[in-house]
């Protein structure tokens, strides 16, 4: 198997095994959350990976966590995104929509009629959003204390997933994420030091897992291949480590295999990790566990280079594997990797928020050839 050969994840021919994560960039038009002119010509100039997934691009109001990110939850939304598809399929790619709900990561100033962020408990998390200071100007904000979900509310949420996804079946995307990682609404859930709930989403493993069930079958309903990403042992955005971890995740990736989920994305944080002097989240052990629970397209993420994916693919550890900051200044990351040509290097203070400028300026190496 070769990282540069077609695959076939599901019905969908794709060019090869690379895909690109996941990046939000924090670019849309507000207060309408829509994609613009600028997210078509993003994702069209990346598109020779096998897979490109949007970034995380909310189910409701209620689900958004940051300002000027998209949302998939009205008809205008659906047909933004219809511009960002058919730009990637005149270039021959494929593209996939995360959906998310960021619970206890957001803030007031981001939600309806200003009230608290909805989470699995009151327990805040120790992170920052990009929200609406006190003096109404845009800024990094602490994520507000929230208040914990009924559990009518929590049933809900599976209906407001399986909305977005038929407005992305809609807007021609061609499969679905649940974001079900770095530290947002699944992950609170999943984490008995948040999650202390005495409903049936709380206490068991069974239990705390049971909204990402429900939440991937009832976006299932609306045909398109879905996959989950989660981040096993995490520690984005409030996340920490809890001691029945190993267990289930794995219980995650056997219930996602019964449930026929498209692909299954586990991404170990390594860069976050590594500026922050912390150990591996994982090793090859449970990734091999992962393997004998879930049978589907495993896709690994966090930290790899050219070598590393080719080499992870060739020993069947994965099918496809995720790159994501080295998408950000190279849109022709395939064929950078293909040939060892160096990458470029991203100019990291342009990563959120602004216009086309450290977004979809950046040249492929054939354009900085002949520059030169």
């Amino acid at each position: 198997m070769s990282l540069y050969e077609p695959y076939d994840l599901g019905s969908l021919r794709l060019a090869n095994r690379i895909v690109m994560s996941s990046m939000t960039r924090n670019r849309a038009r507000w207060p309408e959350a829509t994609a613009t002119e600028l997210t078509a010509e993003y994702f069209a100039q990346r598109a020779t990976a096998g897979l490109m997934v949007t970034g995380s691009t909310a189910v409701s109001l209620q689900a958004r966590g940051y300002l000027w990110t998209e949302g998939l939850h009205t008809d205008e939304q659906a047909a933004a995104w219809r511009m960002v598809t058919d730009a990637v399929h005149a270039r021959g790619g494929h593209i996939a929509v995360q959906l998310i709900h960021t619970g206890r990561v957001s803030h007031a100033s981001l939600q309806p009629g200003g009230t608290p962020p909805s989470g699995a408990s009151e327990v805040p998390a120790r992170a920052e959003v990009l929200a609406w200071t006190p003096d109404g100007t845009p800024g990094l904000v602490p994520a507000g204390v929230p208040r914990a979900m009924t559990t009518e509310e929590v049933r809900s949420v599976a209906a407001d997933f399986a909305a977005a996804a038929e407005r992305a079946d809609a807007a021609g995307f061609d499969a679905v994420e649940i974001q079900a990682a770095n530290g947002f609404l699944f992950d609170q859930f999943f984490d008995p030091n948040v999650n202390d709930r005495t409903d049936a989403y709380g206490g068991s493993a069974a239990n705390r897992i049971r909204l990402l069930l429900e939440v991937t079958e009832a976006a299932s309903a609306a045909g398109l291949p879905v996959g989950v990403k989660v981040t096993p042992n995490g520690v984005v955005n409030g996340a920490a480590p809890f001691d029945d971890w190993r267990p289930l995740y794995l219980r995650v990736a056997a219930e996602l295999d019964r449930l026929g989920a498209a692909y299954l994305n586990v991404t170990a944080q390594a860069s976050f990790r590594e500026r922050n002097g912390l150990g591996l989240a994982f090793g090859d052990d449970f990734i091999a566990d992962v393997r004998e629970a879930y049978h589907g397209t495993l896709i690994l993420g966090g930290g790899y280079d050219g070598p590393s994916a080719e080499k992870a693919v060739a020993d069947g550890r994965a099918d496809m594997i995720a790159f994501a900051r080295s998408y950000l200044a190279n849109p022709d990351l395939v064929d950078r990797l293909r040939t060892g040509h160096p990458l470029a290097v991203a100019d990291l203070t342009k990563l959120y928020g602004g216009g086309a400028e450290g977004y979809t300026d950046y040249p492929t190496m054939v354009k900085e050839a002949a520059a030169h």
